[in-house]
Order: structure tokens, then C-alpha cells, then sequence
């Protein structure tokens, strides 16, 4: 959104050029601003006489002035940081009637007044919209304290209190993504929208590992096959997966360096890795399940640490 400033100048006369009986008026005009440089080249143009060559000149004890060849342009008490009404006064002061004269394609000459002030009421409205400092996005633990208002950062030009207003819910019990809108009001009613996401991750219990294996060598003894004994230690953590041996390569990444709770994916065969080199094997003499070394008849397609976050 572009930012603009606005004021209304109630302008009803800028000054008075008598010529054969006739006056030079101005009519009233809503002004728009980008900025301070800007409010010459938006004044109202009066009839036979352009002020679209004014120069802005610069600010000059608390003035802004701006120049043609023919007058001198002063604008005092115009606050453009400030809402509201504001008693402004723009002072004309001609460096020559000639010159002036020569601007209205006007061979006659004339007395004009070499300094003209206007006092006019113009209203400033702020149309910047307040800006809002956040993280795109959050990442936390499954039951950590958050709480997204302390990590909101919100700053208006104009004003110090802005409204902020947050829609949508975060369940910090349960993992998952959640989206949530952030609205910003200032007293002008601009708004600003910034939508933030928080991911809540799973908290992963240290011994989350070494829970697989335990749940393997729970079942030493019981009749099943392979699949069956690695289903059965997953679900200790949570998990619920059943399929084909090398399917279990899907619950984590391949490692060269073990450790007890870890799947070994052998073609046509799976195992939960226990530590020593030793594993947990279902479907073995008769479908009993037992521990027996990771070398098995089987070729070994490698070892998957199980991912928590699953």
C-alpha cells in the first residue's frame, strides 16, 4: 500500500490581483501529499498564473520554502507527523511585480503587494498503516510455554498504542502447524496483516531408542515373523507401521553407527538392532523370536535410526 498524507486546504482566497476591476481567486481543493517536498506542486493553480515551477528550496528555521523567478513561497505550522487540524500559514512574497506581470502574459503593469500571508485551518490525515515486526514462523516443543504476543512487535508513525488482535489457535499439547493472523489498527484505522505460522514438534522422550529395543526383548519367546516383532516394538513409542521388510526403511534415516532400538532392513528380512552387534529377530525356528547376531543369512541392506517425529 502506498503511504500518502492528505490534507484539505480550505482555501478562499490565496491573494488579490486587481486587474481592470477583476480578481485572480483561488478554489477550494483537496491536497495529496507524499511528502513534505510535495505540497507546492499539489497547491491549487490560480487562474492565468502556474505554480508548478516552484522549486522546493529546502527547510529554513522550522519553513518550508520553496522559489520561482517571480515569488518566494514560506509554509509555517504544518506538521505532517500529526493528525487533526492544523492553522497553517503560506506567505507569497513577489521579488517583482514584473516578473509576476510577465507570468500572466500581461503587458500592463501593476502595484502588487510584494508579501501575501494566508492563514488556513488544513486537516492532516494519516493514512500510513502501523508496521508489525514477527517471525514468519515459530518452531517449539510439544508442551513448551509460548505465548505469540510476547513476540509481537508493533510501531505506528503517528501513534504509541495501536490495537492488535490475534485470530486463530495454537494447541501447544499437539504437534502440528497452526497459522494465526495478526491485525494491527491504528487510531487513523489503517491496518496492517501479518499471518505467522507456529510448528509444534513432538517431544522426544531421551530414551525413545532404547524403548524399541525393551519392547523387542519383551518378546523373546513368542511366536511371529519378523514384520510382526518390529511392529509390535514401534508401537512402544507410538508408532503404528506395518509392511514389507524394506518398507521400514521409510521410518528414518540409514546409519553406519547403530544404536539399540534401530531397525535392520535386510532384503526379505527385519530385526531390531539391540546393541554388540546382536539383534532381536522374529520368525526364526518356527516362527519364535529370538536374539541372534546382526550377521544372518540374509543380506543386509543397512540400519535406520527411527525418527521420533513420526
Amino acid at each position: 500500500m502506498k503511504n500518502t498524507k492528505y490534507f484539505a486546504l480550505g482555501l478562499s482566497l490565496l491573494f488579490s490581483v486587481c486587474i481592470q476591476s477583476q480578481s485572480v481567486f483561488a478554489q477550494e481543493k483537496a491536497i495529496e501529499l507524499e511528502d513534505e517536498k510535495a505540497i507546492v506542486d499539489q497547491l491549487l493553480t490560480m487562474k492565468g498564473f502556474s505554480l508548478e515551477d516552484l522549486e522546493y528550496k529546502g527547510n529554513e528555521k522550522g519553513s518550508m520554502v520553496y522559489e520561482n523567478d517571480a515569488m518566494r513561497v514560506t509554509v509555517d505550522n504544518l506538521d505532517l507527523d500529526s493528525s487533526g487540524k492544523q492553522d497553517v500559514s503560506i506567505t507569497y512574497s513577489l521579488k517583482s511585480s514584473k516578473a509576476l506581470w510577465d507570468k500572466m502574459n500581461n503587458s500592463q503593469s501593476s502595484q502588487v503587494s510584494s508579501d501575501y500571508t494566508i492563514t488556513k485551518q488544513v486537516e492532516v490525515i494519516d493514512t500510513k498503516d502501523p508496521v508489525i515486526e514477527a517471525q514468519d514462523r515459530y518452531v517449539i516443543t510439544q508442551g513448551d510455554e509460548f505465548d505469540l504476543e510476547n513476540e509481537i512487535k508493533v510501531s505506528d508513525d503517528r501513534d504509541k498504542e495501536v490495537e492488535v488482535d490475534l485470530e486463530g489457535d495454537i494447541d501447544t499439547s499437539a504437534p502440528g502447524t497452526y497459522t494465526v493472523q495478526i491485525k494491527a489498527t491504528d487510531a487513523g484505522n489503517n491496518e496492517s496483516i501479518k499471518n505467522v505460522e507456529v510448528e509444534v514438534q513432538k517431544k522426544i522422550d531421551p530414551n525413545f531408542h532404547q524403548k524399541i529395543a525393551d519392547a523387542a526383548l519383551a518378546q523373546i519367546g513368542v511366536n511371529q515373523d519378523c514384520t510382526m516383532l518390529v511392529t509390535n516394538s514401534l508401537r512402544a513409542v507410538g508408532i503404528d507401521f506395518h509392511g514389507a521388510p524394506e518398507a521400514y526403511l521409510s521410518l528414518g534415516t540409514l546409519t553406519n553407527d547403530p544404536v539399540p532400538g534401530d531397525i535392520c532392513v535386510y532384503q526379505g528380512h527385519v530385526a531390531i538392532y539391540i546393541g554388540n552387534g546382536q539383534a532381536v529377530h522374529g520368525g526364526w525356528n518356527g516362527y519364535t523370536t529370538t536374539v541372534f547376531s546382526v550377521q544372518c543369512s540374509n543380506p543386509l541392506i543397512g540400519y535406520v535410526h527411527v525418527d521420533p517425529n513420526l
